[in-house]
């Protein structure tokens, strides 16, 4: 199936580019890892249990001060990495030095574009919340279960992640430099039909299958839950920029899949 051939594709993307894969984040992350562990900010990469979630105070839920500043270090270098990688994998510009060059420009327009993608998923996301509320009803809130989270999954979650695949290409087009209208991202993502659908699905159940040792470790061994928790982190961008990468390289590009 195309969607599998897409996530397929994409990890196999890092895996066989694993050198430069390092030499593009590499420090970038070293330093997120350095400032995590200097803030003491550990506790924003362990897992929480469900069932423990329903017995945390809100008060006792509030979020170390030093965590914003964490948050933009995580947004530049995000930045800074997709930039990077998109232009290595769709240009060939591949790194040199240990950091990849800095494009500050491409980098200030990949955000930009960045926001308004955003701003387009959270408009489309008003009225699947509503929707979600109206079939789970208030209750859901004092008491959560499995089925909420279920029907949270299948009104809001799948159809957003449906629709930003659909419009993922403009954000490499911004990496390279390149204006790819909205309209035609949509339009050039159509043919994929149910293929994106299971690529949300398989991705998802990826990254849930790779989370399921974060919650025993952070009980038994919050030292390697942190660590686990923070490689996961690394796992995620990577992959996640590979996507969207291979959707722009095959849909735009009219490149096929060879994984």
């Amino acid at each position: 199936m195309k969607g599998i051939g897409i996530l397929t594709h994409a990890i196999g993307m890092v895996l066989g580019n694993l050198g430069p894969a390092l030499r593009i984040s590499g420090l970038l992350m070293a330093f997120q890892f350095a400032l995590v562990v200097g803030l003491g900010l550990q506790v924003l990469y362990l897992s929480i249990d469900p069932v423990q979630m329903q017995h945390i105070d809100p008060l006792d839920a509030v979020l170390p001060a030093a965590a914003p500043l964490l948050w933009l270090v995580q947004l530049f270098s995000a930045l800074w990495i997709a930039v990077a990688w998109h232009r290595f994998i769709l240009c060939e510009e591949a790194p040199v030095g240990i950091v990849p060059h800095f494009r500050g420009r491409v980098m200030l327009r990949y955000l930009g574009v960045g926001l308004l993608y955003v701003l387009i998923l959270l408009l489309a996301a008003i009225p699947l919340f509503l929707l979600a509320f109206l079939l789970i009803g208030p209750a859901a809130l004092v008491r959560p279960g499995w089925w909420p989270m279920a029907v949270f999954l299948g009104v809001v979650w799948l159809p957003l992640v449906f629709i930003a695949y659909r419009l993922a290409p403009i954000l490499p087009a911004a990496a390279l430099g390149e204006r790819l209208q909205l309209k035609e991202a949509w339009y050039r993502t159509g043919t994929a039909g149910l293929a994106l659908v299971v690529l949300a699905l398989a991705s998802g159940l990826l990254y849930a299958l790779a989370s399921l040792p974060l919650a025993p470790l952070a009980r038994i061994a919050p030292t390697l839950a942190f660590l686990w928790g923070f490689a996961l982190h690394w796992a995620s961008l990577m992959v996640g920029a590979s996507v969207l990468t291979t959707l722009y390289g095959h849909f735009i590009e009219d490149r096929p899949l060879n994984a």
